[in-house]
């Protein structure tokens, strides 16, 4: 525990002495349109989560398609790591859905109960087409392979990092899988399940992974840390108008939500 505390507080004083970076950012485009959360791919797709919906536009802002399920409930979770298999999950009926670039079923939803998960709270992709998954009664991290067969547990988080453990949002980036507890920071586990390290980012409610860097919005900047030497970049988002809840970045440009629109700006 002390060797993880030092590490926590040299990281927390590398981020706390990084330097803000001046960017300019055009808008590019904006959509109206209703979400509460924002994100994209690797090839530049934009989603908008919205309910028991989720739209996807293409990276200039023309929109492709939609995928829509009222009976499921709300829409919890939306891993689009790879965007020929996107993943979401309905926490409240305990199913998983994966969809092609499309946005239509590939296969029969997975519900999670006949696993014996009724309670899991986070969903995400993993390598190989399996996932992740967190059990809130048990405190664990379980990866299931492309056969439903579980492969790794990470046993009580808890008592791995002696506190209690909330965790919000999860993804799985280059094998390490990426946990987000508001009140503690960013807690990394690699491949098997086993704890590694944590990043002492707090009071966060989502973040994206993208080459190398996390990215997460605090109010209507836009943070980003590098996961090797925790450099820590930032970007003024332009004035909005609104509320921005959610933000996403990409290659050359950022998309910005609020509860009634989006905007793509790219950088100059």
């Amino acid at each position: 525990m002390k060797r993880v505390l030092l590490s926590s507080m040299i990281l927390l004083a590398i981020i706390m002495n990084s330097k803000a970076q001046n960017q300019v950012l055009e808008l590019k485009k904006c959509n109206d349109v209703a979400g509460s959360r924002i994100v994209s791919d690797n090839l530049g797709n934009i989603y908008v989560l919205a309910k028991s919906s989720l739209m996807k536009y293409d990276a200039e802002g023309n929109f492709q398609c939609s995928y829509t399920e009222l009976k499921d409930g709300l829409i919890t979770n939306i891993d689009v790591s790879d965007p020929l298999k996107i993943i979401i999950f309905n926490a409240d009926f305990g199913k998983i859905k994966f969809l092609d670039n499309k946005l239509s079923l590939k296969k029969d939803p997975v519900s999670l109960s006949d696993l014996g998960y009724n309670n899991a709270s986070l969903v995400a992709t993993s390598y190989d087409n399996g996932f992740w998954l967190f059990d809130p009664l048990s405190n664990q991290l379980v990866r299931f392979d492309v056969n439903l067969q579980m492969t790794q547990q990470s046993g009580n988080i808890s008592d791995l990092i002696g506190h209690e453990f909330k965790p919000d949002f999860m993804v799985e980036y280059n094998n390490m899988v990426y946990l987000n507890d508001p009140l503690y920071g960013i807690f990394v586990f690699d491949r098997y399940g086993t704890y590694m390290k944590t990043i002492p980012v707090k009071n966060i409610p989502a973040f994206q992974i993208f080459s190398d860097r996390i990215f997460y919005l605090d109010k209507n900047i836009l943070k980003s840390l590098d996961l090797k030497t925790y450099e820590e970049k930032t970007v003024q988002l332009p004035p909005f108008g609104e509320d921005i809840i959610s933000a996403t970045t990409g290659t050359h440009q950022i998309s910005v939500l609020s509860k009634t629109k989006f905007c793509i700006y790219k950088y100059l």
